[in-house]
């Protein structure tokens, strides 16, 4: 009866320690790409991407490990926030990947193998070793009473390892702990990222007058995260950000609701001090892929082409002569007058132009600096081939609290066209011009401008004569 009783008492206490039992001792939940419900990415110009996961999940129990697959290998894991997963008790990012070098670590003072390969006879001979150490290019080893040098990584030696260590895994994961669920929900996961950019290039084709343009700009995408991103909403955030990440985070919130509301046809968005495109439609960005997609067209631009030479006035004897050539410019106004009248991201511009035959030739290239709207676009693209200033000092006198100096051009314009130079003196001090041989320009508290026209295949003598206060 003793026994019988017993028996019942080992019974119950049985079953109360299965009810009672941890729910974190339930199997782990892992859950991969193929859940998957919804996926939006926000590429910055900085090596810097914020990504948006939806993934469905089972009822989640209290403590229950879920382990999340298919994230970024280049996740900036404090910046990670899941939601809809139950209050979070712990998340952390496993990112203990199998290779070479993470095997040889974690079996330090273990016994593996090692096989040699006999180029001679063809055979292969496997024997018993203690690892005692491995650096990049050898590793130390105990083999047969003795310590021996192996090299890692050459043809002839190889190591056998018994298991994958515990915790080593062949991609990263994320692990989340919560409080649990009471049904199946999807979870939003948001991270910054780095390994995703974006950049602006520019075509465009200048007539051959010099007058027009038409403008493409190219968005180049590239995703070097080691993931592949399917079918996602792309968004492209321009202009220079800090990288304070929490508050990216709190931000995008925000630019993620305004962006469902923008139109499908690319335009740009003012969001916070920043303009967000948004492609039109869903896109693929796999890992290591470069992907081009247009995001801005223009026709007939009006556009201006000169000529700039620039000049320094210095308040010291100079008896050298110069012979440069001035900068060939393309501008043209970002209004919706000339053509344009939207926000134009950074980038590179490649400017191309027809010759007689209609044949399209690259004549220079420059950086388009982030410009809004109603804002002038300034394009140093080359030097003039035949424009050619001549320059030198023809006074220098010191004088009790000023220096007069004298300056003398030559604008030689070796062409059969009429071409208009613009002609810039930079000043360090407080300056005066006394005398000049054609009108000028005061721009600002240090410079002076000429703009003059050079009839073809003339040369033009510009001569001025300037005050400089000693400082």
């Amino acid at each position: 009866m003793y026994n019988h009783l017993l028996s019942g008492l080992n019974a119950s206490l049985l079953c109360t320690l299965l009810v009672n039992a941890p729910l974190a001792l339930a199997d782990p939940l892992t859950v991969n790409v193929e859940k998957q419900q919804d996926l939006s990415i926000t590429l910055y110009n900085q090596n810097l991407g914020l990504v948006r996961d939806v993934r469905s999940l089972p009822r989640i129990n209290p403590g229950q490990a879920l382990y999340i697959h298919d994230v970024s290998h280049q996740i900036m894991s404090q910046t990670l926030q899941v939601e809809n997963a139950g209050k979070i008790l712990e998340q952390n990012l496993n990112n203990n990947l199998i290779s070479v070098t993470s095997l040889l670590q974690a079996y330090t003072g273990k016994q593996i193998q090692l096989a040699r390969f006999n180029s001679v006879n063809g055979s292969e001979t496997i024997s018993n070793a203690r690892l005692l150490s491995a650096n990049g290019q050898f590793a130390l080893v105990e083999h047969k009473g003795n310590i021996e040098t192996i090299p890692v990584n050459q043809q002839g030696w190889r190591f056998i390892f018994p298991t994958i260590p515990e915790g080593m895994q062949s991609r990263p994961s994320l692990e989340v702990r919560s409080e649990g669920t009471s049904k199946a929900s999807d979870a939003t996961l948001t991270y910054l990222t780095h390994g995703l950019s974006w950049q602006m290039d520019y075509a465009l084709v200048l007539n051959s007058k010099g007058d027009r343009l038409d403008l493409d700009g190219l968005a180049t995408l590239n995703n070097q995260t080691g993931v592949d991103f399917h079918n996602g909403k792309i968004l492209l955030m321009a202009g220079q950000v800090n990288q304070p990440p929490e508050q990216l985070i709190r931000r995008h919130k925000t630019a993620m609701l305004m962006a469902e509301s923008m139109a499908d046809n690319g335009a740009p968005e003012a969001f916070q001090d920043y303009q967000l495109y948004r492609l039109p439609q869903r896109a693929s960005l796999l890992n290591g892929q470069t992907k081009q997609v247009s995001l801005i067209s223009a026709e007939q631009v009006k556009a201006d082409r000169s000529y700039h030479y620039q000049m320094q006035v210095y308040p010291s004897l100079d008896r050298q002569q110069y012979e440069q050539k001035p900068d060939i410019k393309v501008s043209f106004a970002n209004t919706q007058k000339q053509g344009l009248g939207f926000p134009l991201p950074a980038g590179n511009a490649r400017v191309f132009s027809p010759d007689s035959d209609g044949i399209r030739h690259f004549i220079g290239s420059a950086n388009v600096r982030n410009t809004s709207k109603g804002q002038k676009v300034e394009l140093p693209i080359g030097k003039s081939f035949d424009l050619t200033v001549k320059r030198q000092q023809n006074l220098f006198q010191k004088n009790y609290d000023t220096f007069l100096t004298g300056h003398e051009l030559e604008l030689i314009n070796s062409s059969d066209q009429a071409k208009p130079i613009t002609v810039t003196a930079n000043f360090q001090q407080d300056w005066k011009i006394t005398d000049s041989s054609h009108p000028y320009t005061k721009i600002n508290a240090g410079q002076s401008q000429w703009v003059i026209t050079l009839p073809a295949d003339s040369i033009i003598r510009l001569a001025f004569k300037t005050e400089l206060k000693k400082p």
